[in-house]
């Protein structure tokens, strides 16, 4: 059975939660050289209106043409000209079939009452829609994730980290022996302060403890470092 082990970002070296991307500055955690990040919220939504405009004023054919050109490499007109792209969440690049299967699962997604489909964004984790979800896909900046699409992938990723199943939970970072590998003899290691902010962070986010003493105890543990 795997464990929660602490990771931190390989940019702001704080400590990694479950999520695709570090909460604070938004890195995919996958990604060992740490220059793919997270596509803002406000980018996405430029995005969709800058892609409805385009879609109005070539009256549907020039986007469709400029569809083709750009979904080799996970974007449609609107993510071309802001500057983001479309990865899986395992980090695999996302090609044109890809994204009319994305494409279609957005439709179906759309006939959810309330735009819910659209507004998941705005308190999702990793910013995925529902079709995200649904499609395994997150969105990110163009520039810095132009290896996926040369690549196909991340190829090796950062050591000890599993990418999360199809339709799987959250990804979760390992601490487990390695197969065949003989685990160590005598008591568990006590946590380290990193350890301790993770376990800290933990009963915050289940409600065990207000943020006054989560801050308390955080620069407490800081003091450490």
């Amino acid at each position: 059975m795997q464990s929660t082990a602490v990771r931190n970002c390989i940019r702001c070296q704080r400590p990694l939660g479950e999520g695709l991307f570090c909460e604070y500055d938004g890195t995919f955690v996958l990604d060992s050289e740490g220059t793919i990040v997270m596509a803002g919220r406000g980018e996405r939504i430029l995005a969709w209106l800058i892609s409805a405009l385009i879609l109005i004023f070539t009256l549907f054919i020039g986007w469709v043409i400029w569809w083709f050109l750009v979904a080799p490499r996970g974007q449609n007109p609107g993510k071309a000209v802001v500057g983001i792209r479309v990865i899986r969440t395992n980090g695999d690049a996302v090609g044109t079939g890809g994204m009319f299967v994305r494409g279609l699962a957005g439709q179906l997604a759309g006939l959810i009452p309330l735009y819910l489909d659209d507004l998941w964004i705005l308190w999702d984790r990793d910013a995925q829609t529902l079709h995200d979800k649904l499609v395994n896909t997150v969105v990110v900046r163009a520039q810095g994730s132009e290896k996926i699409v040369e690549r196909g992938g991340l190829g090796a990723l950062p050591e000890g980290v599993t990418p999360p199943p199809i339709y799987g939970p959250p990804i979760r970072f390992s601490s487990a022996p390695s197969p065949g590998s003989t685990p160590p003899a005598g008591p568990p290691a006590p946590d380290t302060p990193a350890m301790a902010l993770v376990r800290l962070a933990e009963l915050r986010g289940k409600d065990l403890i207000t943020e006054e003493e989560y801050q308390e105890k955080r620069r407490a543990i800081i003091d450490q470092l």
